[in-house]
């Protein structure tokens, strides 16, 4: 999956943080309107045209052009006003201060970056008009509608006539009010799809700021009190629908609007409103909003608050967006005058000092270096002579009854004794798995949808149930990483008046297995489970008379004699081979190269895919979720484990990836699904960086030349950004008024 490179400098303000943040504030005392607006700061890149000139030379950019008059007339002084530091303070300070710094040094800290945004924004809006275009880094910026792409280059260059200044100012000319001209002077710089993006920003801060007040409406007016749940975890990058998403009509327009009360909510695009919302609460709602802005001094005398996109407040936080978007989009410009140097050769040179400094490093806790992998975090080597890898774990659990008779039984016999064992395999039949994921229908949120193809389609008794649909519909969906995403709830889901009704199928464990066999077989289209076997029907057991069951009728494995169980010394782990119900294998995960271990189309992907799709929707281990291979072992070392997953797993890691294996222990079934495998005879992981693979996404010297890329181009981008700041933040431009702010500085806790 493609990976934007993350953004240096970050929004200062957002609307959800604006709302009645100094009301009942008990660090700060708002004497009245004066106080609130006055300016603390000013900031005009212009009156330094010396040190804008050194900045442009330090960047490599075209030599700066600009006359001192058109310097003057594109940067008109910014203000900074007293309320813009005290809601900083008030929504961020208590960072600064959990670090031990002053009141003083924080309120320092916040002045340096409020003002630090202006510079920035004005030497973006000068920078474009003097380069006369924009051209930014493609894996720098989120939205590239508007851009066309620049053969055999990183570059995207903005659409659209030339740059100047004259069009500058003749855009800001249709602003009637400060806050209207700098923002059309804004858009002048930005696309069609940056600025709806911005404006959808503002509205959505806006409707989260209004679901809070009516969030808490509702509670109050509700006889039930509160509640707690405890939702299932999801997928990371579940319905996540990336940077720059804005929900579109059928013509690309902004689908979505402020839902205040007056107004239809079937008229707000895809704004969902709140949990038991009425329109009487949602009015209540937002005249909370309204009397909190007015409280803090952000409506206006007159005002129409019956349309809020018509406030001064509105556009006073469009124009906090745009200027985001532009800093956003400089910085991408920066990122470009360094990722186009990048090139294998460079990557290359990466790749060998951090694969001779692992081979230089201590492998006593290898396991731990192996937790940290990662699409970012690379394990180059491995200890040569030593066998590792990583499993994912499905736990099926004993019920309370179980788990009471299973504490009688160590009562009785005493726990890792054979009788213990013997009579412990028998409460392994009655386990009863059930689909865990009833949270996300019936959770804080509601992930779920109708599907008309998944896995179970024809079962009467089976939901047509998916989740996360955001995640795997529309024309350019943003995939779950490692997830299939097409086995529905197992068990039928019936709407009722407080969500659903929902009716889990009961599986016993050779239910499950057939269960995780057919979506595996869903998934791949044609996987062969003929490989696979129960170990009571394969012979694994040499005497036939450890069985007191039927084995036609699959009850042996329950009903074995307790000499299976029986030791020849104390160290003997044999007896935990008989602990292991199942086994099979994926064939053809094993035979993929480790390079191409994650690359969609390759069966190692969809394997994985199809069991970590299972591992969310039954496991009752939740620790598992979301790692990123699963758990760590060494094939001959001891672990934290419990005994029998310990020699199922190491088992089935000397097997291969690919390999799954059925165990039972004292927390019940485990199903363990081998992901990955470090060669014990190679030490070198990926048999090293190979350029043809570095624009295949999935490969790992995809992975690994992205990562490289991007964090170069970071650290490049936060060197530049502090060029400018070095250059430019000084007393010539930035003018500070510090008495009037003083009384915050001097705040004692």
């Amino acid at each position: 999956m493609k990976k934007k490179i993350s953004k240096i400098i970050a929004a200062v303000l957002s609307v959800c943080l604006m709302f009645g943040v100094f009301a009942g504030c008990e660090l700060i005392s708002i004497d009245n309107e004066r106080d609130m607006n006055q300016v603390v700061a000013e900031v005009n890149i212009s009156r330094d045209a010396t040190s804008m000139e050194e900045t442009f030379d330090l960047l490599g950019a075209k030599k700066l052009t600009l006359t001192a008059e058109q310097l003057s007339d594109v940067t008109s002084t910014d203000s900074i006003f007293k309320r813009d530091l005290v809601a900083y303070f008030v929504s961020y300070g208590y960072n600064y201060l959990s670090q031990g710094t002053s009141i003083a040094d924080v309120v320092n800290q916040i002045m340096d970056v409020l003002v630090e945004r202006k510079i920035v924004t004005q030497f973006a809006v000068v920078y474009y008009l003097n380069e006369g275009e924009v051209r930014v880094d493609k894996d720098s910026i989120s939205l590239e509608g508007g851009y066309t792409p620049v053969e055999n280059s990183n570059a995207l260059v903005m659409n659209g006539e030339a740059l100047t200044v004259d069009g500058y100012l003749t855009a800001m000319e249709k602003g009637d009010t400060a806050d209207k001209a700098a923002i059309e002077g804004y858009k002048y710089l930005l696309t069609d799809e940056e600025e709806t993006y911005a404006t959808y920003v503002v509205m959505s801060s806006i409707n989260s700021a209004i679901d809070s007040y009516e969030i808490e409406i509702i509670a109050a007016d509700s006889d039930d009190g509160t509640s707690s749940s405890s939702d299932r975890t999801i997928p990371t990058g579940a319905n996540d629908r990336g940077d720059g998403y804005y929900p579109k009509t059928a013509d690309g327009k902004l689908d979505y609007g402020i839902y205040t009360g007056t107004n239809n909510v079937s008229d707000c695009g895809e704004y969902e409103k709140v949990d038991g919302s009425t329109t009487v609460t949602r009015k209540r709602a937002y005249l909370r909003f309204i009397n909190a802005l007015r409280a803090n001094y952000l409506i206006g005398q007159g005002e129409d608050i019956s349309n809020v996109t018509s406030l001064n407040y509105f556009y006073m936080e469009l124009k906090t967006q745009y200027e985001q978007m532009l800093i956003n989009k400089f910085s991408a410009s920066i990122a470009l005058n360094m990722s186009s140097r990048i090139d294998a050769t460079m990557t290359q040179r990466h790749y060998d000092e951090l694969l001779e400094k692992q081979k230089n490093s201590d492998f006593s806790t290898f396991t731990t270096t192996m937790d940290s992998m990662s699409d970012t975090s690379f394990v180059l080597y491995s200890p040569v002579g030593e066998k590792y890898g990583f499993v994912y774990n499905i736990l099926l659990p004993f019920n309370a009854k179980q788990s009471l008779a299973l504490d009688d039984l160590k009562q009785s016999y005493g726990d890792q004794t054979a009788d213990y064992y013997a009579e412990r395999n028998k409460l392994f039949e009655g386990i009863k798995a059930t689909d865990q994921r009833s949270s996300w229908l019936n959770g804080t949120e509601d992930y779920s949808y109708k599907a008309t193809e998944y896995y179970g389609s024809g079962q009467s008794n089976r939901s047509n149930r998916l989740f996360f649909e955001d995640s795997f519909t529309g024309a350019d969906p943003e995939k779950i990483d490692k997830y299939a995403g097409r086995l529905s709830y197992n068990g039928l889901v019936e709407k009722s008046e407080d969500g659903y009704k929902l009716t889990p199928n009961k599986l016993s464990v050779d239910d499950f297995i057939a269960e995780m066999e057919g979506y595996i077989n869903y998934v791949l289209n044609d996987f062969d489970a003929s490989s696979s076997k129960k170990y009571t029907e394969g012979g694994y057991y040499k005497n036939e008379n450890d069985w007191t069951g039927n084995k036609e009728e699959g009850q042996a494995f329950y009903m074995v004699n307790k000499s299976v169980f029986e030791k020849d010394n104390a160290s003997d782990r044999s007896i935990y081979a008989n602990t292991i119900y199942y086994k099979g294998k994926v064939s053809g995960v094993s035979d993929v190269s480790k390079s191409y271990n994650l690359v969609e189309s390759e069966i190692s992907y969809k394997a994985i895919s199809a069991v970590n799709e299972l591992m969310f929707a039954y496991t009752t281990d939740t620790a598992i979720l979301n790692k990123y291979y699963g758990y760590s072992l060494q094939t001959e070392a001891a672990s934290s484990y419990v005994p029998e997953f310990e020699y199922a797993a190491q088992a089935a890691i000397e097997a291969g990836a690919g390999n799954y294996m059925v165990v039972g222990t004292d927390y019940g079934w485990h199903i363990i699904y081998v992901t990955f495998t470090f060669d014990d005879k190679k030490g070198e992981v990926y048999g090293g960086f190979k350029e043809s693979d570095m624009f295949k996404e999935g490969t790992f010297s995809y992975d690994f030349y992205q990562n490289f890329k991007n964090s170069t181009v970071q650290s490049y981008i936060s060197d530049r950004s502090s060029d400018i700041l070095t250059k430019m933040h000084n007393d010539t431009v930035v003018k500070l008024n510090k008495g009037a702010y003083k009384d915050i500085a001097s705040i004692t806790l």
